[in-house]
C-alpha cells in the first residue's frame, strides 16, 4: 500500500468512508470495486482502485499498521487467484473508556485491582478484543505507576505515554522476532504488566503462565467464543506430557476470562457487545484442576452475585438498556443461539424507545399485550464505578434466579411423569 496518502484517490475515498459510523474494515483489490464493512455487513462502493505504480506481486501474506492522514489502519496483505488484496481495519485514534464500550464493571474492577495473574480477552475476529484491551490498559496506566510491556502483531492502539506508567510497545517482525522469544526476554526487563497480542502456540502459553505465576499481570487474547472453550483451548496448546502441570498452573494463575460478541441492533443501526465473565474463585479453580470444564457453564449461570455472567444474562442487561438485537446479522452467534436468547428476553418494540435510546417506562396496561418486568432506573451507576453502564442489578438477578428455579421445577415434573409412566 505504499504511496497511499490522504491526497491519493484511494486514500481520500477510504478516509471519506471511514468517517461514517459503524465502518470497521476495507477490502482493496486492484481494478475492482472498493468493498467495506459497516456494522458487520459487506457493502460495495462505486470507487474502483486503479494502481498508479507497479505492484509487488510476491506471494504470501503480511500484517502491518499504517497511517493515512490522521487515521490509523491495521493492514493484512494477501494474494487471491494471483491478485493482490489488502484488508484494512480502521483503528480509532482515541482509546475509549471501558465503561463507554460496556465492559462489565466486575471485569473492570478485577483488572484494575490485580497485582498478578492471567487475564484472557476472547472472541471472534472483529469482536473488539483489541479495543477492550486498549481501554482496560489505558485505565490502568492512568491509575498506577508500572512498566507496561506489550508485544503486538502489529501494534494497533498507541497507548498514552504521558501518564503515571512507563509504556514499551513492541511489534513482532520489526522490534521482535516472535512472541515466545520476546516473552522470555521480557521476564528479565522488570515489567509489571505484559500484554501478548495473541497466544498461538504451546511455548507462548507456558511462558505466559510462568510470567503470571511469578508476580506479573499478563493480558492476552484467544480466538475462542466461550469461557469453557477458552480454558480447554489454552490447555490443549500445551504438550500432553506437561498438561497436568499446566492445569494446576492455569487454575492458580487465571484471574479472569472475558469473552465478547457483537450483535446488531436493527432499530438503531449500530452494533453492541455482550459479554461472558469468568472470575477466579475457589470453585472455579477446583473445576479447572479436576478437568470439569463443562461445569464452568453452570458456575457462570449461578455466579452472578460474584460478578460472573454468561451471554444470556449480558443480553438481558442490554435489553434493559434499550438495545434490541437483530437476528439477521449477528457477529459470533448462530441464528439458533440468538433465537434462544430472545425467547427468554422481554420484547422491546420501536415505539418503546425514547429518542435517547432508553426504554420508556410503561405499565402493563399501557403496553397492551406486552408484559414484562418494570423498567429499572438507569440514571445511577453501580457503586464504585462512576460513569459505568447502570442498571438495576438486584432486579435482574432476581429475574434470572426465578428463571433458573422455573427450569429446575419443569425438569423435576418431567422426571416425575416419566417415573409414573414407567410404573
Amino acid at each position: 500500500m505504499e504511496g497511499i496518502t490522504d491526497k491519493s484517490p484511494l486514500g481520500n475515498r477510504i478516509l471519506h468512508l471511514a468517517n461514517g459510523e459503524g465502518i470497521s474494515d476495507f477490502y482493496v483489490t486492484p481494478w475492482e470495486q472498493l468493498t467495506y464493512r459497516k456494522n458487520g455487513e459487506l457493502l460495495f462502493d462505486s470507487f474502483v482502485y486503479t494502481p498508479e505504480r507497479e505492484l509487488d506481486m510476491k506471494p504470501g501474506y503480511e500484517d502491518y499498521a499504517m497511517m493515512i492522514g490522521q487515521t490509523r489502519f491495521r493492514v493484512s496483505r494477501m494474494m487471491t487467484r494471483g491478485r493482490l488484496r489488502w484488508v484494512m481495519r480502521v483503528l480509532p485514534t482515541k482509546i475509549p473508556k471501558p465503561e463507554d464500550i460496556m465492559v462489565p464493571p466486575a471485569a473492570i474492577k478485577a483488572f484494575l485491582e490485580a497485582k498478578n495473574g492471567l487475564f484472557l480477552v476472547c472472541g471472534a475476529t472483529g469482536s473488539g478484543k483489541s479495543t477492550t484491551i486498549a481501554s482496560l490498559l489505558s485505565a490502568r496506566i492512568a491509575r498506577k505507576r508500572e512498566h507496561v510491556l506489550t508485544f503486538e502483531d502489529p501494534i494497533e492502539y498507541i497507548l498514552p505515554t504521558d501518564l503515571a506508567s512507563l509504556v514499551s510497545q513492541r511489534e513482532i517482525g520489526s522490534d521482535e522476532e516472535d512472541f515466545a522469544s520476546s516473552l522470555r526476554a521480557a521476564l528479565r526487563q522488570a515489567p509489571d504488566v505484559i500484554v501478548i497480542g495473541e497466544i498461538r502456540d504451546g511455548e507462548t502459553a507456558e511462558i505466559a503462565l510462568q510470567a503470571a505465576e511469578t508476580g506479573h499481570v499478563v493480558v492476552a487474547t484467544l480466538h475462542t467464543s466461550t469461557a469453557a472453550q477458552t480454558v480447554q483451548r489454552y490447555l490443549k496448546l500445551v504438550p500432553s506430557e506437561r498438561m497436568e502441570n499446566a492445569m494446576y498452573s492455569f487454575a492458580d494463575s487465571m484471574r479472569m476470562i472475558l469473552c465478547q460478541r457483537l450483535l446488531l441492533d436493527g432499530l438503531k443501526g449500530k452494533r453492541f457487545p455482550i459479554h461472558e465473565v469468568l472470575l477466579s474463585y475457589d470453585s472455579v479453580s477446583g473445576m479447572i484442576r479436576r478437568g470439569d470444564f463443562k461445569k464452568l457453564d453452570h458456575e457462570l449461570e449461578t455466579g452472578i452475585t460474584k460478578g460472573m455472567q454468561n451471554f444470556d444474562y449480558s443480553l438481558k442487561q442490554r435489553e434493559f438498556e434499550g438495545w434490541r438485537p437483530s437476528v439477521k446479522r449477528p457477529t459470533g452467534f448462530t441464528e439458533h443461539e440468538v433465537q434462544e436468547f430472545l425467547r427468554h428476553c422481554p420484547v422491546i418494540e420501536e415505539s418503546e424507545l425514547r429518542p435517547s435510546g432508553s426504554l420508556s417506562q410503561r405499565s402493563p396496561a399501557q403496553a397492551g399485550t406486552t408484559s414484562g418486568p418494570a423498567i429499572p432506573n438507569f440514571n445511577q451507576s453501580p457503586a464504585g464505578m462512576p460513569g459505568a453502564t447502570a442498571f438495576n442489578q438486584a432486579q435482574l438477578q432476581a429475574q434470572h434466579q426465578a428463571q433458573l428455579q422455573a427450569q429446575h421445577q419443569a425438569q423435576l415434573q418431567a422426571q416425575h411423569q416419566a417415573q409414573l409412566q414407567a410404573q
